[in-house]
Parts: C-alpha cells; sequence; structure tokens
C-alpha cells in the first residue's frame, strides 16, 4: 500500500483547513492509483491507459465521498465544507493533469466534474456501518469499477473490489485523516505569522 503523508516539517504550526486538505488531496491519489495499479498487477485487464486512469478515478471518488463523511464527524460545518471542496479540486486538478500527461490535450475538466457528482449523488443514498462502508456502498463501488473496466474481460472485478480493494482503502484513509484533521489550526493560522 502507498505510503502516505501524515506530517509536516513544521510540525508545531497550526495548518489551514486548505493545507491539511491538499495534503489528503495527494494521500487520496496515491491510494487511488496504488488499488488500480494492484488491479493491473493482479492480472485484471486494462485496454490503454484511458481506462486505467477512468479506474484511479473512480477510486478516487469512492475515497473523496468517504473522506467527506470522515470530516462530517470531525470538522465544524464551515470547515468540513472548506476541506472536501478542497480536496475535490485537488482530486479534479489531479485527474486533469494525468489525462493531458497521458491522452493529450482535451476537454477533460466538464466531464470528470459531471461523473464526481452523479457519483457523489449516488453515493449519498448509502450508508457506512461501524465507520466503514456498508455493503450496498461497495456494491456501487464495484459496479461503477466494473462498468469502466469492461465488465466480461475482468469477470471477478465486482468481488474483488468489495472484498479486498475497498476494504484495504478504508483504513490508511481513515489513518491519515485521524492524523492530520487535528493539525488544523484557527482560521488563517498560517498566515498569521
Amino acid at each position: 500500500m502507498a505510503r502516505i503523508r501524515t506530517q509536516f516539517h513544521n510540525k508545531q504550526k497550526p495548518k489551514s483547513v486548505e493545507t491539511i486538505a491538499g495534503a489528503m488531496g495527494m494521500n487520496l491519489w496515491k491510494l487511488a492509483s496504488g488499488a488500480a495499479n494492484k488491479l493491473y498487477n493482479d492480472g485484471f485487464n486494462f485496454k490503454d491507459n484511458a481506462q486505467l486512469i477512468d479506474a484511479i478515478g473512480e477510486f478516487g471518488i469512492f475515497l473523496l465521498q468517504l473522506a467527506d463523511r470522515i470530516a462530517y464527524d470531525e470538522l465544524p460545518q464551515d470547515e468540513r465544507m472548506r476541506f472536501t471542496q478542497t480536496l475535490a479540486g485537488h482530486l479534479i486538478n489531479t485527474m486533469i493533469e494525468n489525462q493531458i500527461e497521458e491522452l493529450g490535450e482535451g476537454d477533460y475538466q466538464a466531464p470528470f466534474v459531471e461523473k464526481l457528482n452523479e457519483r457523489l449523488d449516488g453515493y449519498a443514498e448509502f450508508n457506512l456501518v461501524d465507520g466503514a462502508p456498508s455493503y450496498p456502498m461497495l456494491r456501487y463501488f464495484a459496479n461503477n469499477i466494473d462498468a469502466v473496466m469492461g465488465g466480461a474481460d475482468n469477470k471477478w472485478v465486482i468481488e474483488t473490489i468489495i472484498e479486498v480493494e475497498a476494504p484495504a482503502l478504508v483504513k490508511p484513509l481513515k489513518e491519515g485523516m485521524a492524523k492530520l484533521l487535528p493539525q488544523i489550526g484557527p482560521q488563517d493560522a498560517e498566515s498569521a505569522d
């Protein structure tokens, strides 16, 4: 599993919500790309880089909505909104940068933002159970990955996502959030120097 960032060089200085969301955004991308690459290394088929990047996007969206649910329980409403908006912006920007790098210039933002909003609406229908995604939520996520990966070519991907990959992502995400969120200081703490 990818090593995630949970500390800063200046540990004493409080961090802004946006700084913490940026660090979590890097972690989210590492976890998402690591999970998609693990599927590839485990023998699942990707036709091309576009399909691989789309799978990473689905992993990223899944992790984003889980991070938002954790933030909902841990942060005041205004900070949670800033955190989630910054985290979503980081995911969108990183996704687009990777698409441009791998696939060439194109209009990638509008389709990804549309997918992000559609998926977040879908995930909103499901609950967590004891802090973990419910089976219906995992099934929804797995079906999204299956739609990206082509169905019959990867017939065990749904089971693999539900039983192995999604649960393996939840623990490092929760640990990262537990270590990063407490580092948030008073609003605009970083600019107070």
